[in-house]
C-alpha cells in the first residue's frame, strides 16, 4: 500500500511535466482539442438524426441515449489523457527502449504510463460533460450528492476499464510485430459502449458486458443515475469490472515481462 501511495503521488508530477511540454505548442493543443470535440460531435449528430424519425429505441429516448454517449466520451477522454503511454509500448519493445525503462528504480509499467499524455483527450471530456449536463437538464433530473460521487467513481472506473483493455492489447507487443493494430480493433469494439447495451442483441450484450466490459463504462452506471434500474449490477458492476480488468491486465503484463528477452538477447 505504501508503494502504491508513492506512485499515486508521483504520477501527477510526470503528467504535469508532459502537459508543460505539450503546451509549448499551443496551436497543436488547440487543434487537437477541437478535433476531438468534432469527432465526438459526429456521433452526437448521428444519434440526433436517428431520433428525428422515431421517439425511442428499445425504451431509450434521445435525452437518455446522449447521457450514455456522454459518459463514454468522458471516460474515454480521461483514458486518452492519462494513459496514452500504452500506445508507445510497441515502439519501446521494437527499438530496445524497454531495456532502459527496466533499469529505472520505479515500476516499468508506471514509466510507460507516465511517458506521455494526449491533451486532445480533454476535448472528449469537455464534450461528454456538456452532453451529460444537457441530458440531465432536459430530463429534469437533479442528482444528489451521493449520486454525484457515484458518477465520479463510475467515470474513473470507466477510464480504468479502457486503460486495462488497451494495456492487454499493447502487451501483445512482446509476441507480435505491431500490437497497435490489435489496439485499434479493440478501440472500434469500444464504440458499442457509446450506446445502451439494451438496444443490442443477446450475444453482443454479453460481449460488451462480460467479455470486453465496455458497457460498464457508460450504460450500466448511466441507467442507475437516470433511475432506469437500481439492480446491483448497475451500481456495483462498474467497480467490479474495473477491478477485474486492471487485475487481469496487470497479471498479463507481469507474465509477458517475465518472458521478455532484451533487444540484444
Amino acid at each position: 500500500m505504501k508503494r502504491l501511495w508513492f506512485y499515486i503521488k508521483l504520477y501527477p508530477y510526470f503528467v504535469s511535466r508532459s502537459v508543460q511540454a505539450r503546451m509549448s505548442y499551443k496551436g497543436d493543443f488547440i487543434l487537437g482539442v477541437v478535433a476531438s470535440i468534432l469527432m465526438q460531435a459526429l456521433g452526437f449528430v448521428f444519434l440526433w438524426t436517428i431520433f428525428q424519425g422515431i421517439p425511442e429505441v428499445n425504451g431509450w429516448n434521445f435525452d437518455q441515449m446522449i447521457f450514455v454517449y456522454g459518459m463514454s466520451a468522458i471516460s474515454l477522454g480521461l483514458n486518452e489523457f492519462l494513459f496514452a503511454g500504452t500506445w508507445k509500448l510497441t515502439g519501446y519493445v521494437q527499438e530496445g527502449e524497454l531495456d532502459r525503462l527496466l533499469l529505472r528504480p520505479v515500476s516499468t509499467m508506471f514509466s510507460i504510463l507516465a511517458a506521455d499524455v494526449t491533451l486532445h483527450g480533454l476535448g472528449s471530456v469537455l464534450f461528454g460533460l456538456a452532453v451529460c449536463i444537457t441530458s440531465l437538464v432536459k430530463l429534469q433530473i437533479t442528482l444528489s450528492v451521493g449520486m454525484v460521487l457515484f458518477w465520479i467513481v463510475s467515470i474513473a472506473c470507466g477510464a480504468l476499464i479502457f486503460f486495462a483493455a488497451n494495456m492487454l492489447m499493447a502487451t501483445l507487443a512482446f509476441w507480435v510485430t505491431d500490437s497497435q493494430s490489435a489496439m485499434m480493433v479493440l478501440q472500434n469494439v469500444s464504440d458499442f459502449g457509446k450506446y445502451p447495451a439494451a438496444i443490442y442483441g443477446k450475444w453482443l450484450r454479453i460481449l460488451i458486458s462480460f467479455v470486453i466490459p465496455f458497457a460498464f463504462t457508460s450504460y450500466y452506471p448511466a441507467a442507475f443515475l437516470l433511475g432506469i434500474s437500481n439492480r446491483p449490477i448497475y451500481w456495483i458492476g462498474p467497480v467490479v469490472a474495473a477491478m477485474l480488468c486492471v487485475t487481469v491486465a496487470a497479471l498479463f503484463w507481469r507474465f509477458a515481462l517475465s518472458r521478455y528477452q532484451s533487444a540484444g538477447g
